[in-house]
């Protein structure tokens, strides 16, 4: 849903789309179709849909923060459908008003979860605590469970992308509102590859926690 957001979004300000990427390396299906190559990876929490930098530095400042913020915006919206799919089937959409209303408070968590995976310890981080609470709750609560964690990880997807560091959506999204400034193509490159290693820490990390869980 995420990357639909961004597909569509480059298609309508007419920006060739190269590629669309569902999952990370290894690769398990590579097709090509229109122009557009399409790959389904293993690795989870991935994706991205490429095209040429030349094609997005043309578009005014209003079209690359729509291309960018797109992606979270579906994920908002599929979040908020899931939950309001919930109160519909419970019939109580008061209980859902106050479920949204919690949607606030998630950068806070989400901010404080990342400062403690990476600066100090995040005993439930990980791959495999995750796969078994979803199962959990999935085996317990049915539909319900899964419309539960549809909204949730929707939602989180959503404010993690906003976070000001590229190449998350956010941090890509503000940063080259800056692109025609004449720091920019010194600057950016060192903000990029920080934020990569800030996303390879937290990959490490859970990861090795999940190793050390397994095999420990």
């Amino acid at each position: 849903v995420h990357e639909l957001g961004h597909y569509l979004a480059y298609r309508r300000y007419g920006v060739p789309v190269e590629g669309v990427y569902i999952g990370g390396p290894p690769w398990i299906l590579r097709w090509r179709r229109g122009g557009t190559e399409y790959r389904l990876g293993l690795l989870p929490l991935f994706g991205a849909v490429a095209s040429k930098w030349e094609e997005v530095d043309r578009l005014p400042p209003g079209r690359v923060l729509g291309l960018f913020l797109s992606g979270p915006l579906f994920s908002f919206l599929a979040g908020v459908l899931g939950f309001l799919a919930l109160g519909v089937m419970k019939g109580n959409l008061v209980a859902v008003g106050k479920v949204l209303l919690l949607i606030l408070a998630f950068p806070f968590i989400l901010l404080q979860n990342l400062y403690q995976a990476l600066f100090l310890d995040l005993p439930e981080m990980g791959a495999v605590p995750l796969v078994q609470a979803s199962g959990q709750v999935l085996v317990s609560h049915g539909l319900e469970g899964l419309l539960v964690l549809w909204g949730v990880f929707n939602i989180v997807l959503f404010w993690f992308n906003l976070l000001p560091v590229p190449p998350l959506d956010g941090g890509q999204a503000v940063f080259l509102l800056f692109r025609h400034r004449a720091w920019f193509d010194r600057v950016y490159p060192y903000v990029l590859g920080f934020g990569f290693a800030v996303l390879f820490a937290l990959f490490e990390l859970a990861l090795l926690k999940d190793v050390v869980r397994l095999w420990g």
